[in-house]
């Protein structure tokens, strides 16, 4: 499973210098392909842009089936949360990498301990399961960032963000201006905030989405790019650096990049909105939608002599 992050997720390769293809949405699944190399794993995107390429690591993890604390960690996690996987800590122990999430794109850590292997899975758990300790909702202050540290004594751990609108956090214990919280939408941090924080007048507020979703039939990564817009066939194949790197099981949409000889065109495609990548294409597989100029019409085949067949 795919879990949070920025920027490009699929290379063409292991190598530092390898280029990168594309991007993925958290919660896309994949199926891996090969053992870690160089901080990157080779995996197959199913769905309806099959895409193969290597991606980082902590971009590749599971879900927590139960609540619980990354040990070695203030992180803690409850059913559902997703953590990076980064190998084998010990029998029965996996170490990982978590990034507590603050709503949208806002993310701290990431923090790296071990959890038990066998309460990971690549899906949410299923059923009822006993949810994180309930508490109270706390707004930071507007316009200042707190520093979380280990105990009620100090050390600093990470520091919460002074975003608009502030923070809100959940307090497990508060006494005067020392709060002990819970922050993040999960997975969280936990630890002892000093400041004047103010009591929610409701409910904690529901995060802001941690990726856009397309809000009509084109997928959300069109938004990235400008440029012609093409409708893709299904079956079209895409190339990066004279290689397949993807197949389309169902039509695309694909921004243009620009054009290159052959017939080939450089484009930005998606299919939905799981993945995204770049590539060329032949100008046969496109129709255009709108803007710019349409693809011209393939010349004719010249018809050879028999001696020539």
């Amino acid at each position: 499973m795919i879990g949070p992050g920025s920027g490009p997720a699929i290379y063409l390769g292991h190598a530092e210098d390898a280029p990168a293809v594309g991007y993925l949405n958290p919660g896309t699944r994949v199926r891996l392909e090969s053992n870690v190399v160089n901080g990157r794993v080779e995996v197959l995107v199913g769905g309806q842009l099959a895409t193969k390429g290597w991606v980082p690591l902590p971009r590749v993890g599971a879900y927590v089936q139960e609540r619980g604390r990354i040990e070695g960690t203030r992180a803690y996690v409850g059913p559902g949360d997703f953590v990076g996987i980064l190998g084998q800590a010990s029998p029965g122990q996996m170490r990982v990498e978590v990034r507590p999430w603050l709503g949208g794109g806002n993310f701290i850590g990431p923090f790296v301990g071990t959890y038990p292997a066998d309460q990971l899975a690549d899906h949410p758990p299923e059923g009822e399961v006993e949810g994180v300790t309930p508490g109270e909702c706390y707004h930071l202050p507007a316009g200042q960032t707190l520093s979380v540290d280990e105990s009620a004594d100090g050390n600093p751990i990470t520091n919460l963000p002074a975003l608009d609108p502030p923070l809100s956090v959940t307090v497990l214990r508060a006494r005067n201006d020392l709060f002990g919280v819970r922050a993040g939408y999960g997975p969280y941090v936990t630890g002892y905030v000093r400041g004047a924080l103010e009591r929610c007048a409701g409910e904690m507020p529901a995060p802001e989405p941690m990726a856009p979703a397309s809000d009509g039939e084109r997928p959300v990564w069109m938004r990235l790019e400008s440029g012609p817009l093409h409708r893709v066939a299904s079956g079209a194949r895409v190339r990066f650096h004279g290689r397949t790197i993807a197949r389309l099981r169902g039509e695309g949409w694909a921004r243009e990049l620009g054009r290159q000889d052959g017939g080939l065109v450089d484009v930005f495609l998606a299919v939905d909105d799981a993945v995204a990548i770049r590539g060329l294409v032949r100008e046969a597989d496109l129709t255009l939608v709108e803007g710019g100029a349409p693809a011209p019409a393939p010349e004719p085949e010249e018809e050879l002599p028999d001696e020539l067949q």
